[in-house]
């Protein structure tokens, strides 16, 4: 692992060295055997097994939370679980595809929605699925003309081919959350069939010698190479010979950067022209401004607190450093006072937490000073390097408020009311301002009342906002982020991004079914629900709950399965 007095020179040597490396490598990765693949992948298992707690503990120390309690919990469900549920799942699909052609999908999981697109149910794919992540289910929407009985030839494109040539990416990982440069490495080798070079972000470049030993198996089958540094290795990276595809995790800032040249006349020129400085293909995570749109309807004190805590708890996880972490919030006025008394309350009760991502004060601070007519709230902090909890309110959808247009990678959250008692009325007007006004089309999501969901004029309402939200993901009650993080369904941004037009990145990772062509990706479940979900600040036995899980992915012990289940109903 490179230290952090490497002289730049040193770091684009070394970068240019590991792409060599898996230039040589890349053809044997390629076409090595489905059964070597599934013997790393097992490997990468037992390793993360052994160390995936001290992963977690990493994490948690360098971002100021406890390295026991729900700090602890927080991190080990945002990286071990995660990385480790997705290795499980990448498993069996490859004994799937060594057996069967493609990940097997039962032909009676495919339907035509109401505009004539295939969603697949891929969510929930078995039998501990079911069990542990009731009461919802996710669908994947493929384009109309994709057949329910043909659904191989929309999967596993890679796997079809007999005898693939081997090609290097260069994955650029981000540094806020330990599970993405994983998963974006685990995706890029084994569901399209690349070799790696993992350049870690220098925000958690304090990963590195962990993932060395977990990810060893992968080197060992000439699929991976790490590679540290700043700027300039990145640089020396994608300028490689060796190096045919970049995918990156990060700012549509550095993405357009990567692909046009520095800001000014000549990237502007080079978009108007379509002549890209990259020579390479691309595909990307960039963010989001992730609105979430609550229906109006006769919810329940109960029910409105629910939506409290899941607004709040959105935020709250990870300091609000996370790309599908809430930061709009779109209410009917007739719920705002009720519904923001609530997350005001739950706000005054978090303590504030470090703001550790670069540039998360000054990005916080400009947002304020150019904050529209908009009301600041925010409770007293006394450290410096703290920001607190705060809800810019009283914006509507004709506001000209920066935090539309520029993500609040902070602990801001904007709310935007509209005059509107009609479910019907409000989604249309709601789905139109986040679509045409609102930066991003990673992850949208809606809270529907218990009261309304028996209703065939609101469910119809609510099918339309889902299909016409230009959203990578949207989620009817539940954060959208159970998608990136269950591995099974695909995660990115909507289909319509180009190039010139990135928003939030172009491509879906994840897949564990390896679907292909894929529009959208729907999560639907009820707004009151067991088990307690993970993000409520309510939630008081994360730690318990993440230990166990952990033990169940890695293990797949049934006593294991049996505290995971009952430490979530318990919560």
């Amino acid at each position: 692992m490179a230290t952090d007095d490497g002289s730049a020179d040193d770091e684009q040597q070394a970068a240019a060295r590991a792409a060599q490396r898996l230039a040589e490598s890349a053809g044997r990765f390629a076409r090595a055997p489905l059964r070597d693949k599934v013997a790393a992948l097992s490997e990468i298992r037992r390793r993360l097994w052994g160390r995936g707690h001290e992963l977690a503990r990493l994490g948690a120390k360098r971002k100021g939370l406890s390295e026991t309690g729900a700090g602890f919990g927080e991190e080990l469900l945002a990286g071990a679980v995660i990385i480790q549920r997705y290795t499980r799942l990448l498993i069996g699909a490859l004994s799937d595809v060594r057996e069967h052609g493609a990940p097997r999908i039962e032909v009676r999981r495919a339907a035509r929605t109401a505009q004539g697109e295939l969603e697949v149910e891929v969510m929930p794919h078995s039998l501990s699925d079911r069990a542990l992540f009731m009461p919802y289910s996710i669908g994947v929407r493929l384009p109309a003309d994709v057949q329910p009985d043909e659904l191989k030839r929309a999967q596993a494109g890679f796997y079809q081919r007999s005898d693939p040539e081997g090609r290097v990416a260069a994955v650029l990982g981000a540094g806020n959350v330990a599970s993405i440069p994983a998963l974006d490495v685990l995706h890029q080798a084994f569901v399209e069939g690349r070799a790696c070079a993992l350049k870690l972000s220098p925000v958690n470049q304090y990963l590195g010698s962990l993932f060395e030993q977990i990810f060893a198996p992968l080197v060992e089958l000439g699929g991976l190479q790490f590679v540290y540094g700043g700027a300039q290795a990145g640089k020396a990276l994608l300028a490689s010979s060796h190096v045919q595809h970049v995918h990156m995790t990060g700012s549509i800032e550095t993405h357009d950067r990567i692909v046009w040249g520095p800001p000014g006349v000549e990237q502007h020129e080079r978009k108007e022209q379509r002549a890209p400085l990259l020579d390479k293909t691309i595909t990307s995570e960039l963010g989001n401004i992730s609105p979430a749109l609550v229906v109006p309807g006769p919810y329940s004190e109960r029910e409105l607190t629910d939506v409290a805590e899941s607004v709040a708890g959105m935020l709250f996880n990870n300091a609000a450093f996370n790309c599908n972490g809430l930061k709009l919030l779109v209410v009917p006025k007739s719920l705002a006072s009720s519904l923001l008394a609530r997350v005001k309350r739950l706000f005054d009760e978090q303590p504030p937490r470090i703001a550790y991502y670069p540039g998360a004060i000054e990005l916080y601070r400009r947002l304020l000073e150019q904050r529209a007519e908009a009301q600041v709230y925010a409770p007293a902090v006394q450290a410096s390097d703290r920001l607190p909890w705060t809800l810019l309110t009283g914006l509507s959808p004709e506001s000209n408020a920066l935090s539309f247009r520029l993500e609040p990678f902070c602990p801001l959250l904007s709310v935007v009311e509209i005059d509107e008692r009609d479910p019907d009325a409000f989604l249309a007007r709601s789905v139109s301002f986040v679509n045409d006004k609102v930066w991003g089309t990673l992850s949208a999501m809606l809270f529907v009342p218990p009261a309304l969901e028996r209703d065939a004029s609101v469910r119809a309402a609510v099918e339309r906002a889902i299909a016409e939200l230009r959203y990578g993901a949207v989620a009817v009650n539940y954060w959208p982020a159970l998608i990136y993080g269950l591995g099974t369904p695909p995660w990115g941004g909507h289909p319509s991004a180009t190039l010139e037009d990135a928003q939030s990145g172009i491509g879906f990772v994840h897949n564990a079914l390896m679907l292909e062509r894929v529009q959208k990706v729907v999560l639907r479940g009820p707004l009151r629900h067991l088990p307690k979900p993970v993000w409520y600040p309510s939630h008081r036995r994360l730690e318990q709950l993440a230990r166990h899980l952990f033990a169940f992915e890695s293990s797949a012990s049934p006593l294991a399965f049996l505290r995971t289940a009952a430490f979530g109903l318990s919560a």
